[in-house]
């Protein structure tokens, strides 16, 4: 191999940290904005509590306060119908002001469903390049 092209693979990891770095500053200010308005209700009986880091995505937890995994459990067939509309209104992510910089970079959000115990219902998730581009 040539100097110049090992010179190059050299400079490749590098890059990559440049980018995955621009990325995690754009994933920490969207949680600063987003924590900055928490919490907030969401829809009836939900209420938008924190925002996070969760691996690689920015995670909105939202709790059912009068709820709890058990009585979910209870009626599975609810439990996908929620799921599922949940994962269709992830798209309305698109468009708030505080994660539109951290989505355009190229980030993922994902929005954690939590009973009033704090124990999971479910996750609905925004994969990177869902967002249309302007």
């Amino acid at each position: 191999m040539s100097l110049r092209l090992l010179s190059l693979l050299a400079l490749l990891p590098l890059l990559a940290a440049c980018q995955g770095n621009g990325l995690g500053q754009a994933r920490e200010a969207a949680i600063a904005a987003s924590n900055a308005a928490l919490p907030a209700p969401y829809r009836d009986g939900l209420v938008t509590e924190r925002a996070f880091a969760g691996g690689a995505d920015l995670v909105l937890e939202i709790r059912f306060a009068e709820a709890r995994v058990a009585q979910l459990d209870a009626k599975p067939h609810l439990r996908d119908a929620l799921e599922a509309d949940e994962t269709e209104a992830m798209i309305e992510l698109c468009d708030s002001p505080a994660l539109k910089p951290y989505l355009a970079a190229g980030g993922s959000v994902r929005r954690r469903f939590v009973d009033a115990d704090g124990a999971l219902f479910f996750e609905a998730r925004l994969p990177a390049g869902t967002c249309p581009t302007s």
